[in-house]
């Protein structure tokens, strides 16, 4: 499929041509938005509302060749704000147990994907995009727009801040204490 002219269609007003546009990335859009999410009926939401603004904002896009990464930039806005909008959200008859829920330590509750969920945006994104999606520095720049440098900017401030969120885990007490001894046989 030429992308070039199936925008071009699209814009003239042939719904068809943009079906196949959408269609023809629905499951890269679906692995990105899973990837920020984590669930099914976010997913479903997030790109719905994507496919919506797209549409309408079709003419704004102002490379024809640039659809793919312009849909996702829309895509990773609308779920950072579904998450947005789920931080805002309190179940108001569960406020009491929620207080009981507290976990015993830090240890217990918090994988990877927790301490992510911590980060600002930005370095939440570029971790999803390139260790959860698997996508390439210079894929990770030019979908959100930034140069390769920047990303490796915040993939090194996120994965400080990580550090700074898991603490030491036991594994690497370990492992510190382990080079401590063999410096001091030395």
């Amino acid at each position: 499929m030429n992308v070039k002219q199936e925008v071009k269609k699209a814009r003239k007003g042939d719904h068809e041509a943009f079906i196949r546009l959408v269609v023809d990335i629905k499951m890269k859009m679906y692995g990105l938005a899973f990837s920020i999410l984590r669930s099914d009926e976010d997913c479903a939401d997030a790109m719905q509302e994507t496919i919506l603004k797209a549409y309408k904002s079709l003419h704004t896009l102002k490379k024809a060749e640039s659809f793919h990464t312009w849909i996702c930039r829309i895509l990773i806005n609308e779920c950072h704000q579904v998450l947005r909008n789920k931080k805002r959200l309190v179940p108001v008859d569960n406020m009491e147990d929620m207080e009981q829920l507290k976990p015993a330590s830090d240890y217990d509750s918090l994988d990877i994907r927790d301490a992510v969920e911590q980060l600002d945006e930005p370095l939440q994104t570029v971790i999803q995009l390139f260790y959860f999606r698997d996508m390439p520095l210079l894929s990770v720049a030019e979908l959100l727009g930034i140069t390769e440098n920047a990303v490796k900017g915040r993939l090194f401030r996120a994965r400080r801040r990580l550090l700074q969120i898991l603490g030491d885990t036991p594994e690497r007490k370990a492992k510190k204490h382990g080079s401590e001894r063999y410096r001091d046989e030395a």
